[in-house]
C-alpha cells in the first residue's frame, strides 16, 4: 500500500476499523447457517431415539435461529457495504481536492511535458478507481480470508476424512489460482498500455481534426488506428482466453470436489460414520469455500485498476509544488525589469536564452522583436518565474524575483497572451476572472479603456453574455479585448503583451495602441511586437536572435544600423509580412499537435 493513501485512510482509521470488525462479524455470521441445517438433519430430522415432539421442537428451534442468523447477516452486510463506501467516497473526495489543489500549484514546467488528457484522467477516472478499491476490494478481501480460514476449520471440525481425500482439489485450486495472477497481470499490463495509446492518438486527432482533413490523410491515419487497435484486439482476445480458462477451471474443480465428497461421504454415511447432515454442511461449506475464489478474477482486475491509479496519481503527486510565499518582498513600486547574463533552456542545455542583459522601464513602450523561435516569449516567461532561469539574475527595481513574494509578484505582472483562455461564463465573470468583489462599473471602465465596451455593448446581453467553453462563441479579436480588458482592471506595474492585438483589426488595434502609450506612462508596458505600427512607435526595441539580444535602439536608430533588424524590417516590407508571426515556445503547441498528428511517436503516452 502507497505511503501517501495510507496517510488519508489513517485520517479515516474508526470507520474503516469498524467496518473491518463488521466484516469479521459478518463472515462469521455467514459461516453458521449450514452448521444450523446440519444440527437440524442429524440432531432432529434423522434422529430417531427422540420423541416426535422433542424432534419438532429441535427443528422449530433451528429453523428461527436460522432465520435470525441470515437476517443479522443482512443486516452486517448493509452496514458494511454502506460504511466502506461512505468511507471510500469520503477518501476519494479529499484525494481529488488535494489533486487538483497540487495541480494548481505545480510549476508551468510540468503541463510542458504532461498531456492535459492525462492529467484529466488522474483526477477523475484514477480517483474513482480508488473509490472502487475501498468500497469492493478491501472489505471483500478481509471477508474472504476470514471464510476462508472459518469453513476450513469448520470442514476439520465436521470430517477431518472428508478433508483428507478432498485435499488433492484444493492444492489444485491453489496452483490454478497463482498461475493466473501471474498471468493476468502481465497481461493486464500490456492491455492498459494499449488503452493508453488509443486514448492518445484520439485526443490528438479529434483536436487535431482541422489539420487532418486540411492535407487530407484521413487513409493514414485509419491505418495508424486500425494498426493500434488491432494490437489492443489481440491482447484483449489473450486476457478473454486466460479469463475463459480460469473460471470453467474452477467450476470444474468444485463440481470435482462434490463428486468426491458424494463419493466418499455416501460411505461414511452408509458406515454411520458421519450423518447425512455432515454431508450436506460438507457439500454446503464447499460451495461457501469456490465462491470468493470464483469471483478473484473480478476482484484482482480491480485491485491491479486500483494499483495502477495510485502509481500514477502518486507520479503527480510526487512533482514539487512552487514555492509561492519564499520571498519576503510583496509589492513592486516602478515596475523597472532587469535582464543580467540570463540563460535558460526547457531541457539540459539546450540553450533558449544565452545571456540576456536588458533593462525595461516605465515611460514608453518597450518591444521585442525576432524571428520565430528566437526565443521572445521565453524572455517575458521568466519574468514572473513561470519559467526559472538556469543562469544569472532578473531583477524587479533592484530586487531579484526570486526574494519576491510569488503570489504577490504575479498579481502585479499582467499577462496578455497571444492565444487568449476564457472560462464558460460571462463576459463579466471572464474580465474579473470570477471575483465579484469587483463591481461592475470598474469591469466597465476597464473595457472602456480598451475600446471594447462599445463592441460588447452590441450583444444583446451586453457583458453579461454568457461565453462558451474556451470562448468559441468570440472572435478572436473580442477574446484579446477581453484579455486586454483584464490586464488593465487588475491595474498591474508590469504589463506584458505577447503581440496581444495580432487578431485584432487595424482601427481598433490603432485605439489600443493610443491606451498602451497611457499606460505606459506609469508602468512598464513590454510588448512582443509582430506589426509595423508597434515596432515604430516604441520606446526602445530589443532585437533577438538565436537567444542573443543582437540589437537595442529606436525603430530609426536600428534601421541606420543595416544590420538584423534592418534586414528583418526589409522581409517584412517586402513581403507585407508580419515580424515572427507565429511565436515560439509558447506558441508552439499547435505546431507540437500537428507534429504528433503526422508522425509523432506514442510511446510517451504510455502511462495514461
Amino acid at each position: 500500500m502507497k505511503k501517501w493513501l495510507l496517510k488519508y485512510m489513517k485520517d479515516h482509521a474508526w470507520l474503516i476499523t469498524l467496518s473491518i470488525v463488521i466484516v469479521v462479524i459478518s463472515a462469521l455470521v455467514d459461516i453458521m447457517p449450514p452448521y444450523i441445517v446440519k444440527d437440524a438433519i442429524d440432531g432432529y430430522i434423522t434422529n430417531t431415539s427422540l420423541p416426535k415432539a422433542e424432534r419438532l421442537q429441535g427443528v422449530s428451534k433451528d429453523a428461527f435461529l436460522f432465520l435470525a442468523v441470515i437476517s443479522s447477516s443482512f443486516l452486517l452486510n448493509f452496514l458494511s457495504l454502506y460504511i466502506s463506501s461512505y468511507t471510500g467516497a469520503k477518501i476519494v473526495y479529499e484525494i481529488r481536492r488535494d489533486l487538483f489543489d497540487h495541480v494548481l500549484n505545480l510549476p508551468m514546467s510540468f503541463f510542458d511535458k504532461t498531456h492535459s488528457g492525462v492529467i484529466t484522467t488522474r483526477i477523475t477516472n484514477d480517483t474513482q478507481n480508488l473509490m472502487e478499491f475501498f468500497t469492493t476490494v478491501v472489505t471483500s478481501l478481509v471477508k474472504d480470508a476470514f471464510l476462508i480460514v472459518g469453513i476450513i476449520f469448520m470442514l476439520v471440525k465436521l470430517s477431518s476424512i472428508l478433508l483428507l481425500h478432498l485435499s488433492p482439489v484444493l492444492v489444485l485450486v491453489v496452483i490454478v489460482t497463482v498461475v493466473f495472477r501471474k498471468y493476468a497481470r502481465r497481461i493486464y499490463n500490456i492491455i492498459r498500455s494499449n488503452i493508453a495509446k488509443i486514448n492518445a492518438f484520439l485526443a490528438e486527432h479529434i483536436a487535431g481534426m482541422t489539420v487532418v482533413q486540411a492535407f487530407e490523410v484521413r487513409e493514414i491515419k485509419k491505418k495508424e488506428f486500425r494498426d493500434i487497435t488491432q494490437e489492443y484486439y489481440e491482447n484483449a482476445i489473450k486476457q478473454l482466453k486466460l479469463f475463459g480458462f480460469f473460471r470453467p477451471s474452477i467450476d470444474w474443480l468444485y463440481s470435482f470436489g462434490i463428486a468426491l465428497i458424494v463419493w466418499f461421504g455416501a460411505r461414511y454415511v452408509y458406515n454411520q460414520r458421519i450423518g447425512i447432515g455432515t454431508l450436506f454442511a460438507f457439500a454446503s461449506y464447499l460451495d461457501m469455500f469456490f465462491s470468493p475464489i470464483r469471483d478473484f478474477a473480478e476482484k484482482f482486475d480491480i485491485a491491479q485498476n486500483s494499483l495502477a491509479s495510485a502509481d500514477k496519481i502518486e507520479r503527480i503527486l510526487k512533482n514539487e509544488r512552487e514555492e509561492l510565499g519564499r520571498g519576503g518582498r510583496k509589492h513592486v513600486e516602478k515596475g523597472i525589469v532587469e535582464f543580467k547574463d540570463v540563460w535558460f533552456a526547457y531541457e539540459d542545455e539546450n540553450w533558449v536564452l544565452k545571456g540576456i542583459n536588458a533593462r525595461f522601464e516605465p515611460g514608453g513602450l518597450n518591444a521585442i522583436v525576432g524571428e520565430t523561435g528566437a526565443g521572445k516569449t521565453s524572455m517575458l516567461s521568466l519574468l514572473n518565474l513561470t519559467y526559472i532561469p538556469q543562469k544569472g539574475d532578473i531583477l524587479i527595481d533592484g530586487t531579484r524575483v526570486h526574494d519576491y513574494d510569488l503570489l504577490e509578484l504575479r498579481r502585479q505582472i499582467a499577462v496578455v497572451p497571444q492565444e487568449v483562455i476564457l472560462f464558460s461564463g460571462t463576459i463579466l465573470d471572464n474580465v474579473r476572472l470570477f471575483d465579484e468583489s469587483i463591481p461592475e462599473e470598474k469591469v466597465e471602465e476597464a473595457l472602456k479603456k480598451v475600446h471594447a465596451l462599445e463592441v460588447f455593448q452590441k450583444f444583446p446581453e451586453g457583458i453579461k453574455t454568457k461565453v462558451t467553453e474556451r470562448g468559441g462563441n468570440l472572435s478572436a479579436g473580442e477574446r484579446q479585448l477581453i484579455a486586454l480588458a483584464r490586464a488593465v482592471l487588475f491595474d498591474a506595474k508590469i504589463l506584458v503583451l505577447d503581440e496581444a492585438t495580432a487578431s485584432i483589426d487595424t482601427a481598433t488595434e490603432a485605439r489600443i495602441q493610443q491606451t498602451l502609450f497611457e499606460l505606459a506612462k506609469d508602468r512598464n508596458v513590454i510588448t512582443i511586437a509582430h506589426r509595423l505600427s508597434t515596432v515604430k512607435d516604441a520606446k526602445v526595441i530589443f532585437v533577438v536572435h538565436e537567444g542573443r539580444i543582437v540589437e537595442v535602439g529606436k525603430h530609426e536608430e536600428l534601421l541606420k544600423k543595416k544590420g538584423f533588424y534592418h534586414r528583418l524590417y526589409s522581409k517584412l516590407k517586402e513581403g507585407g509580412e508580419e515580424v515572427g508571426k507565429v511565436e515560439d515556445r509558447a506558441d508552439r503547441s499547435w505546431q507540437d499537435s500537428a507534429k504528433k498528428t503526422f508522425g509523432g511517436t506514442m510511446e510517451e503516452f504510455g502511462n495514461i
